[in-house]
């Protein structure tokens, strides 16, 4: 998605509002964020505004967390009040379109990434992808079990599309998808930006 003007909601309103799998899409608050999004901004030649990707999903607790997959951690699930905080402005709330979505499908199978590492390789795969878009790269073909680690916008692809049912970029391998291919796909919608 191009930069366009934000739409802000107090966190406190975004019960009700925000549902189980929910994507969550970052702008970049580091250096590797903002290598990132000039990456896919040359690619697709237009200004593309995110970097990172996770899923929305309620704990039993009531919380809402974050589930991702990031650099030096893997997969984890965090406080969204405490990224918000951490982080104010970056993270923006999409909605999926499609009502056949299984959303506790695509949260079941997100949990499942949770403590996995992180898809060094499935990065340097995409970055290569970006920046030398005619440079030809064998992809790994769609699996319900990947058969190797993921990052953040091919976690949420894959978790998408075999929990949920749905695949966001139908016509990309889930370790093709970027931030920006799922921010461009017809999947979902911008709804709008928390803040704390």
């Amino acid at each position: 998605m191009e930069d366009k003007p934000m739409h802000r909601v107090q966190y406190d309103q975004l019960r009700g509002v925000v549902f189980n799998g929910d994507m969550l899409l970052w702008r970049p608050v580091n250096l590797a964020g903002r290598v990132i999004a000039l990456g896919t901004s040359l690619r697709y030649r237009k200004r593309i505004v995110h970097s990172h990707a996770s899923m929305a999903a309620w704990g039993a607790n009531g919380r809402l967390y974050s589930l991702e997959l990031i650099q030096w951690h893997g997969g984890r699930h965090l406080h969204l009040s405490d990224e918000l905080k951490r982080y104010p402005y970056s993270c923006e709330v999409w909605k999926p379109e499609d009502k056949s979505f299984c959303r506790e499908g695509a949260v079941r199978q997100m949990l499942w990434l949770m403590g996995q590492h992180y898809g060094w390789r499935n990065f340097l795969h995409i970055t290569v992808r970006m920046l030398f878009p005619h440079f030809l790269l064998p992809t790994p073909k769609n699996s319900d079990d990947p058969d190797q680690p993921l990052v953040c916008s091919s976690a949420y692809s894959w978790a998408a599309r075999t929990g949920g049912g749905v695949a966001p970029c139908p016509q990309l391998q889930d370790h093709d998808v970027s931030p920006a291919d799922l921010a461009l796909s017809k999947f979902a919608k911008y709804y709008a930006t928390p803040v704390v």
